[in-house]
């Protein structure tokens, strides 16, 4: 009856999903729009190419700030490039090996009636559909664009919303380009005052100049505004929300029966690791009857801007004082530290939250490599951990992964 058990339309993370339905011996079909963009945004224009450039960045930072190291290096924007470029080849290839006996075609998909994906003009139809298409920036020059870079700019105009114009200012700013940031600081709302305010001024001492949003007036810029969900290929009628996000159940089910939406273009959580385990729940609903949800607050969220990042699973404070729940809270400058010293983040700090019996509620962290320092949180949290038991966990010394357990 079917072409295909399952049809995902988007190549991006829900290959992970994949992965499990072909293991099952199911037939499974993915619709990309281009052949050269398998494993979507994070593998092309995300998580893996920003990252790169701002931990080999962060490289070039400690180098030219050590006191023992006479030469200063310069980066070759070029040839980072160039490594960013065959990185993303190696690993859209693996993905390729990794998913072999399913079918990718190529071309701009349309869900044109239930079950029935349009693929320039061949018609395909599943069982299943997973809805898997992502986000892309609404307005050109933007992010992608500064990838492409071989050149560092005489000067570097941000514009945007989105937190991830944050790291590429940094990013610029520590290969000495002036960068002017016209960003809406309202979006860090949910951020500990104590720690936005020191992020802010970890930017300015980096050179950047901070202007808002509205006191842009033109010029040759990069606009990062937030992502807009990729909505515009379904002609079914899903229930969608007034920003174009398909709305979905805890199961991650559209409205109608055996479709499901799953990563940024959902809304729920807009990171690569809410994409990853969404696709593996519709995944293991697909094949063993029953998936599992995942609560988009207990989903960790990281600013990686250098030298120092920003962290957080969980409720932060403002979260947790909008919402009205009575909590106790612990707070570590990192000065004291010899880690902070060992890792050059004195500047650092951190912030854990409890409820009346003692459950840890949420965490956030600003320091160097805060993403790490983040997981044993993000553990905490999904088992449900209280603070005596989290006092007296003996994780190893001196690291950056104990700093959230010390003088608890």
């Amino acid at each position: 009856m079917f072409d295909y058990h399952v049809v995902v339309l988007g190549g991006g993370l829900a290959y992970t999903g994949v992965e499990l339905l072909r293991r099952a011996g199911l037939k499974v079909a993915i619709v990309e729009r281009e052949s050269g963009h398998l494993g979507g945004v994070c593998l092309h224009e995300g998580c893996i190419p920003t990252k790169l450039y701002l931990f080999e960045v962060r490289k070039l930072f400690d180098l030219n700030n050590s006191p023992l190291i006479e030469c200063k290096p310069k980066l070759n924007l070029r040839a980072l490039k160039e490594k960013k470029d065959k990185l993303t080849k190696r690993l859209r290839d693996d993905i390729e090996r990794l998913l072999k006996g399913v079918d990718f075609i190529y071309g701009y998909g349309e869900l044109v009636e239930p079950n029935v994906v349009q693929v320039e003009g061949k018609r395909i139809s599943g069982k299943y559909i997973i809805i898997n298409t992502g986000k892309s920036y609404p307005q050109k020059p933007n992010g992608d664009d500064l990838l492409q870079l071989q050149e560092l700019p005489q000067k570097l105009i941000l514009v945007g919303d989105d937190p991830i114009a944050l790291e590429f200012a940094t990013l610029f700013a520590l290969l000495g380009t002036p960068v002017e940031l016209c960003f809406d600081f309202k979006v860090l709302g949910f951020v500990n005052p104590s720690i936005r305010e020191r992020l802010l001024k970890v930017l300015k001492g980096l050179g950047i100049s901070l202007l808002d949003l509205r006191d842009f007036k033109g010029g040759d810029a990069y606009f990062l505004y937030r992502r807009k969900p990729n909505s515009q290929c379904i002609n079914v009628e899903l229930s969608l929300d007034e920003k174009g996000h398909i709305l979905v159940d805890k199961n991650y089910e559209t409205s109608v029966k055996d479709h499901y939406a799953v990563g940024d273009v959902n809304g729920l959580s807009e990171t690569a690791q809410a994409a990853r385990l969404q696709a593996l729940s519709v995944a293991r609903r697909i094949t063993q009857g029953k998936g599992f949800y995942l609560s988009p607050h207990k989903v960790p969220y990281v600013l990686y801007t250098q030298p120092l990042s920003y962290a957080k699973v969980g409720f932060t404070k403002i979260e947790l004082e909008e919402k009205g729940i009575e909590h106790s809270e612990r707070s570590l400058p990192l000065r004291p530290f010899a880690v902070g010293s060992m890792y050059h983040t004195e500047e650092g700090m951190l912030f854990l939250y409890f409820d009346k019996k003692g459950f840890f509620l949420g965490g956030e962290v600003f320091c160097r490599d805060a993403q790490e320092v983040l997981s044993g949180l993000v553990l905490s949290l999904h088992g449900e951990l209280t603070l005596e038991f989290m006092s007296r966990a003996p994780l190893p010394h001196p690291t950056l992964s104990e700093l959230p357990f010390l003088r608890l």
